[in-house]
């Protein structure tokens, strides 16, 4: 009973620890923002934050993306906001990562025309940007953000980050993530969730073997 115990909780542990390998509802086909936690830049908000249809990639086809208003809490032209970020188990070596962007501006769009800052941070730092500019009302903006390390092993963050400068309103352009993904050594490193259980298995046939060729 005991080793069955065991088994069960050693499968599950190391399946979980695999699971990490990769981003988590990287493309937000959950319909939500499961696998992500929102947060706020210091004086930034988050008018939106959710996930809705969108063609972000401009492929024609409207699939579910993360979708975000964004802007500063107090009156500043220093562009603030939010986003989302998670944790994620690598190998040591190559990593690259990548995310479709794009920014809407809805008809009616009054005022404050900024299309967002969008960010890629890799463990706090910046790797790579786009900053939409004006956009005008009724048009769709699209970009890729992408980055190319080389990682030790471990546990890392991978955050996006959109920022406005001023305040938000129903009007304010919206801006979108999809298709989050990374790939690489670093990716490769990491076992099969497969793999991994089985070994844990392995382990604990071995223990309960020693333990029966113990004398009594």
């Amino acid at each position: 009973m005991r080793t069955r115990i065991l088994v069960t909780v050693l499968a599950t542990f190391f399946g979980a620890v695999s699971a990490n390998a990769g981003l988590i509802n990287g493309g937000f086909e959950t319909g939500d923002l499961s696998g992500w936690t929102r947060f706020t830049t210091a004086n930034g908000e988050l008018g939106l934050s959710d996930v809705a249809l969108f063609d972000v990639d401009g492929d024609g086809r409207e699939v579910a993306s993360a979708r975000f208003r964004v802007a500063t809490a107090e009156y500043s032209p220093v562009p603030e906001g939010g986003g989302i970020f998670q944790g994620v188990m690598l190998g040591a070596g190559s990593l690259a990562i990548s995310a479709d962007i794009a920014s809407f501006a809805p008809e009616g769009l009054s005022g404050n025309s900024f299309g967002g800052l969008s960010e890629l941070l890799f463990d706090g730092i910046v790797v790579d940007s786009h900053d939409f500019g004006f956009i005008l009302a009724g048009d769709t903006e699209r970009d890729q953000l992408s980055a190319s390390l080389s990682v030790t092993a471990g546990l890392h963050e991978v955050r996006l980050q959109m920022k406005r400068p001023f305040a938000q309103n129903s009007t304010t352009p919206v801006q979108f993530v999809d298709d989050v993904s990374l790939s690489g050594e670093a990716v490769e490193a990491i076992p099969e969730p497969g793999s991994i259980t089985l070994l844990g298995l392995g382990l604990v046939g071995l223990a309960g073997a020693r333990r029966r060729r113990r004398p009594h």
